[in-house]
């Protein structure tokens, strides 16, 4: 039995609520109830339930939002769906905009047929507006700031664009771990994880890969936050890499101090130990002894001149000065600058250069101190093995239409794999205390710098060969890092 007194006490409850509550009748097309709430949302003043229209409310939708409202609405009317949602905006006559959050059940009969829609609508519009005052900070923002709901990048701000590399379109909806080098992505979720639950707030950092595959290292801030209605997290992203490479630099200013006080320390134990032995020969009258004391002296002041040398080469970066140059005419200044003091050292000297090898353009400077330190490195792995054998080394050109190799082999101490694959690093060396590591380092940036090549193959007790190969025409090449 129909008792008036409950409806109207049910009306007096749903005009008390601050969600706009509502019951559609789709036979009809009209509204046979709606709340205070609803009338305001949808600038209806105080119609009748029973003559409000479904065409009344879709035409108070803004036009950019009605086809999506009405297509979810569509939706949820087919077979089998018991329910549905949209958000959409509402446009008032003085021009003033509501966000809404519709959801509602759709109420069928026996056969299946839908016949009535009851909902409830949010008013977001709070919300939405805080949302977009903070999405227009952060587009603002000099670092780099994103969002992540369901492990995905649902927005990300300007300056997080310009860290990846990566257009906004191609970041939106990709996981947000992709980004992230992979031997980091643990220590990522790790650290991301306490953050999140304020078991640690410390900045953490890590490497990323850019759209050009470059690393970069970021220091980064995760916090929860509530995005378009559903729980998210926003992270602040800053690029670090500058500071990093800074810490390397003077890391490796600090490293190469040592080594080369080290290197000079040593030589000048061994200039005064010469001179010690050149003095004790003249007061003796002992030739000999003079003659052993200049030969040292003269190998100390060698290495010295290549420390130096060295340490130009690395420490200041300048433009090739190209020439075009004779390629046996080249090689055969090369082997007269060693020649002698291989030869002094009681060690073969054997060379092979074609007759016909035509021209090449480097720069000739840079080159022949490259190609003199590797054979001074030969002469020295030569004159380092105890083993009674005639010790030999062969410097070596060939020739093709677009590049000239040199080889330099020798047959001294040789390397195992493990010094091999770590000789062209900055302060590695095979030489133990005895040697800088800056040598062949240099000497690798000029070859790339060239645009050529150098590979080095070695075994313990079998010698070691160096083969340098570089383009007899020069591009543009940018400098080796």
């Amino acid at each position: 039995m129909f008792k008036p007194e409950l409806f109207y006490d049910f009306r007096r409850l749903a005009d008390c609520s601050q969600d706009a509550i509502y019951h559609h009748d789709i036979g009809s097309g009209r509204f046979l109830f709606h709340n205070q709430r609803f009338r305001l949302l949808f600038a209806l003043d105080n119609a009748a339930e029973n003559k409000t229209t479904s065409d009344q409310k879709v035409k108070s939708i803004h036009p950019e939002d009605r086809e999506q409202a009405l297509e979810a609405l569509n939706a949820s009317l087919t077979a089998g769906q018991t329910e549905g949602e949209a958000e959409y905006r509402v446009l008032h006559p003085d021009g003033s905009i509501r966000w809404l959050h519709d959801r509602w059940i759709v109420l069928r009969n026996p056969e299946g047929q839908p016949t009535a829609v009851q909902g409830f609508i949010r008013d977001n519009t709070q919300r939405r507006l805080t949302e977009l005052q903070f999405i227009e900070s952060k587009q603002n923002a000099l670092i780099g700031s994103y969002i992540v709901q369901d492990g995905k990048f649902k927005y990300v701000n300007p300056r997080f664009v310009s860290i990846t590399g990566y257009g906004e379109a191609e970041l939106i909806g990709i996981d947000s771990i992709a980004l992230v080098h992979e031997e980091y992505r643990e220590h990522v979720r790790q650290r991301a994880v306490a953050m999140l639950k304020n078991l640690n707030l410390t900045p953490y950092e890590f490497c990323v890969l850019d759209k050009s595959g470059a690393t970069r290292w970021v220091m980064e801030t995760v916090t929860s936050v509530i995005y378009r209605g559903r729980r998210a997290v926003l992270g602040y992203f800053m690029d670090v890499t500058k500071l990093h490479e800074m810490k390397d630099n003077l890391s490796t200013l600090g490293l190469m101090v040592g080594t080369i006080s080290h290197s000079l320390r040593g030589c000048l134990t061994g200039l005064s130990a010469s001179l010690y032995t050149i003095e004790t020969g003249f007061y003796r009258n002992r030739p000999a002894q003079i003659e052993e004391g200049l030969d040292d002296t003269k190998l100390m002041a060698d290495r010295i001149r290549k420390l130096v040398l060295d340490i130009l080469y690395y420490s200041k970066e300048r433009d090739l000065e190209i020439e075009t140059v004779g390629v046996r005419r080249f090689a055969k200044e090369v082997m007269v600058l060693i020649e002698k003091r291989i030869k002094a050292a009681d060690i073969q000297f054997l060379t092979d250069f074609p007759d016909d090898s035509g021209d090449f353009a480097i720069d000739p400077e840079i080159i022949r101190t490259a190609l003199m330190n590797i054979l001074e490195n030969a002469m020295e792995a030569c004159i380092e093995d105890n083993r009674t054998i005639d010790h030999w080394i062969r410097f070596a050109a060939r020739v093709d239409n677009a590049r000239v190799v040199f080889e330099i082999s020798d047959n001294g101490i040789g390397m195992d794999k493990g010094q091999a694959s770590k000789i062209f690093k900055l302060f590695s060396s095979s030489k133990g205390k005895r040697g800088t590591g800056i040598g062949l380092f240099v000497t690798r940036k000029v070859i790339l710098k060239h645009g050529g090549t150098i590979s080095v193959d070695s075994s313990p007790n079998e010698g070691t060969q160096f083969r340098i190969a570089l383009p007899r025409q020069q591009e543009s090449h940018s400098s080796p890092e």
